[in-house]
């Protein structure tokens, strides 16, 4: 077995499994269980404590940077300073990975989920759709793969640490800022990390099958790539 399959076996499984526990909650979303309104009522009573003008201003400001019109902003600039670095491959599974999971493929679950929005203690007026919610699946695709690209890059541990820690803390906010604000159940947030956890894994690991070979086939169409090949 080569290095690159060795390399992307560990992430399928931890992708999968991630993808497997969305499954379940989806499920569960969908049917409504009494357990399921029992864990968002509970969350929700925690988290929408302290509510002030001020607070709700900062947070909805500070949430506006998890959504999916921010992350395909800033990956379209991600992805013409890799582009213009010549770091080609890297680019294009970047910018494909979140435009197809976080944009695409989080748009057809909720139209197949079609779940409401709450309808009690909204701070701010949101249409669409609410499982999954889009700025969990946004924020852990965009910041969580821009943590793995440069957790792979560093070579300090602590460093490693650093960026999973800001990265992980991140995210963490973005899915409490739209529990906070009623915007969303705690169960789209979670659905959203985890669908947007499995894209991140199950991508990188499909990154180490095919880097090589694309890597190739653009230096035979004498397309330079600089991307790192190991």
């Amino acid at each position: 077995m080569n290095t690159n399959k060795k390399k992307a076996i560990p992430l399928f499984v931890i992708g999968g499994f991630a993808l497997l526990i969305f499954i379940i909650v989806a499920l569960a979303v969908n049917s409504e269980p009494r357990w399921v309104a029992k864990f968002d009522l509970n969350w929700i009573s925690r988290i929408q404590t302290n509510i002030s003008a001020s607070k709700t201003s900062l947070i909805e400001t500070l949430t506006t940077i998890g959504s999916a019109e921010t992350a395909i902003i800033l990956t379209v600039i991600v992805v013409v300073i890799l582009f213009f670095m010549r770091k080609f491959v890297v680019g294009l599974w970047f910018g494909g990975t979140v435009l197809v999971c976080a944009v695409l493929l989080n748009t057809i679950l909720k139209d197949i989920f079609q779940r409401p929005r709450p309808n009690f203690d909204r701070l701010i007026a949101e249409t669409g759709f609410s499982f999954p919610s889009g700025h969990a699946t946004g924020s852990t695709v965009f910041y969580g793969l821009a943590a793995m690209f440069l957790i792979f890059t560093v070579r300090q541990m602590w460093a490693k640490i650093v960026i999973g820690v800001v990265g992980l803390g991140w995210i963490f906010f973005i899915m409490y800022s739209r529990v906070y604000l009623g915007v969303h159940y705690p169960t789209d947030v979670f659905g959203g990390f985890l669908f947007g956890i499995a894209s991140i894994f199950i991508s990188l690991g499909v990154y180490f099958l095919v880097r090589e070979p694309l890597h190739n086939l653009l230096v035979k169409w004498r397309i330079r790539d600089r991307s790192v090949i190991k």
